[in-house]
């Protein structure tokens, strides 16, 4: 009785295993079970994967390679594109050209430096530059110029005045600090500001200051201004002639009442 109990436990697990191993029939019918879904509809001539996959890897690398190409192009290069002006405007050669209004001038002091001005309660730039002392060849005045580089546009323009006094910066011995009126801004009305100017070592900033109180003891040995006098008389000889011919209306027009009555 065990060798039986024992054989038929061995042929019901022998049969077990065996239903594991064989696959069970495919809903779809033995084509789809055998090839799959995607096969069988392919034989068919119906559904292909093929047609919708993406790029073919070769070509990936194709284009990843212009990628990196482009990528590399080199951004600083200089721009060798030629471009046709609408409007052609003529060279001016001569005199007027070349006219800066320092012709007439000697350079006494000549450095480059860069500038600040204090405006709105903090230290603004100016520009960088060359700065000089030019002397008028006739009136002997002296002026400092500063004309920032390649534009050559002005950021500042004064006279050595008495009242300005050059002294060091406390934060940098190659700058210097005074107070002048700048005449810079063109058309704008001068104003009383307080100027910095920078120099590339502090015996340039030396130099500098004892051209500039050279300057001041020049100016004060000048005589006085006498186109400001002649321009003060000229306006007293108007306003008389003002009052002659306003008395000479006043009398008129009582002349005139007079005859009336």
């Amino acid at each position: 009785r065990d060798s039986s109990t024992t054989d038929s436990t061995m042929s019901d697990d022998a049969k077990d295993a065996q239903a594991q191993q064989t696959p069970a029939p495919s809903i779809f019918g033995a084509a789809f079970g055998a090839t799959g879904f995607g096969a069988a509809a392919a034989a068919a001539g119906g559904f292909d994967p093929s047609k919708f996959a993406s790029a073919a890897p070769a070509a990936k690398a194709e284009d990843g390679d212009e990628g990196e190409g482009e990528g590399d192009e080199d951004v600083e290069a200089e721009c060798k594109a030629e471009f046709k002006p609408v409007v052609k405007l003529e060279i001016i050669e001569g005199a007027e050209a070349t006219t800066t209004g320092e012709e007439d001038e000697d350079i006494l002091f000549e450095a480059k430096v860069k500038s600040y001005r204090f405006t709105d309660g903090e230290w603004k730039e100016r520009g960088l530059g060359p700065i000089k002392l030019l002397e008028h060849k006739t009136s002997k005045k002296i002026r400092v110029l500063m004309r920032r580089d390649k534009t050559l546009k002005i950021c500042a323009n004064f006279y050595v005045q008495q009242e300005s006094k050059v002294a060091e910066h406390a934060a940098s011995e190659k700058a210097c600090v005074f107070t002048t009126m700048d005449c810079s801004d063109g058309d704008v009305a001068p104003e009383l500001y307080n100027m910095c100017i920078k120099f590339g070592s502090a015996e340039k900033r030396e130099a500098f200051t004892e051209a500039f109180n050279a300057a001041q003891k020049k100016m004060a040995a000048l005589p006085a201004d006498t186109e400001a006098e002649e321009k003060a008389e000229e306006a007293a000889a108007v306003a008389e002639e003002a009052d002659k011919l306003a008395d000479a209306l006043g009398e008129t027009k009582v002349t005139e009442e007079k005859e009336e009555e």
